[in-house]
């Protein structure tokens, strides 16, 4: 019931918003198909519960492809021990734009994770679409995740789903359910609300883990830097 209940919200939430495009590289936890044009650089910041960080860097080296570099550090705020994680590799390719019928498509990796979410998204597939009703422009995601050891490759595919867009050039919402299956071993309904300082952006997420006997609410502080060369 849970699952119908949130697949009908991001299904028809873009019909009563009164919104802009908002061009982002994820939502909260579910990646887009957006990359980042050349010569685009953002430090990207995520702040959660328990005093951890998760640091990542993108670059963008053509308008349809990004590399960079992730690292969580838990506990860096608080009297337990400090703890670094091993630097993870992360890019994108993006294959096709979103153009008519056509939506954007895109290969990625992410290596590592954070908080409660045991596995990262490893290797992915995103399908970005942009859906006008009127004066609303809404951004569509479906992702289809594997986690990071290539050995599993198959046995924990999992995705999410969510919409995203702008009510103002700098003011952001978003909505998405991470772990649709299950299979990663987390489920998540997570919202997030933004502003776009220039040239830092803040972001305050709000995520629901809606496992039967792991129920929890929790907020994320995302701080992003953009910078070009």
């Amino acid at each position: 019931m849970r699952k119908t209940f949130f697949a009908v919200l991001i299904l028809f939430l873009p019909a009563f918003v009164m919104a802009e495009q908002a061009r982002n590289i994820e939502i909260v936890d579910v990646p887009t198909a957006n990359t980042l044009t050349k010569g685009e650089v953002r430090g990207d910041f995520k702040f959660y519960p328990g005093g951890g960080i998760l640091n990542r860097i993108y670059v963008g080296v053509f308008d349809r492809f990004m590399i960079g570099g992730a690292e969580r550090i838990d506990n860096i705020i608080g009297s337990d021990d400090i703890t670094a994680h091993i630097p993870w590799f992360l890019t994108k390719l993006r294959v096709t734009d979103d153009n008519d019928a056509v939506p954007a498509i895109a290969l990625g990796y992410e290596g590592e994770t954070y908080f409660d979410i045991p596995y990262s998204k490893g290797l992915f597939l995103s399908i970005t679409k942009e859906i006008k009703l009127g004066p609303v422009f809404s951004q569509l995601t479906g992702t289809i995740y594997n986690d990071n050891e290539f050995k599993n490759f198959g046995k924990k595919l999992d995705a999410g789903a969510g919409i995203a867009f702008a009510i103002t050039k700098e003011f952001t919402v978003g909505a998405e359910y991470d772990g649709i299956f299950g299979a990663a071993y987390h489920r998540d309904f997570n919202t997030t609300v933004g502003y776009f300082f220039d040239p830092i952006e803040i972001d305050l997420g709000m995520k629901f883990g809606l496992w039967s006997d792991k129920e929890y609410f929790s907020r994320i502080l995302r701080v992003i830097y953009v910078a070009y060369f």
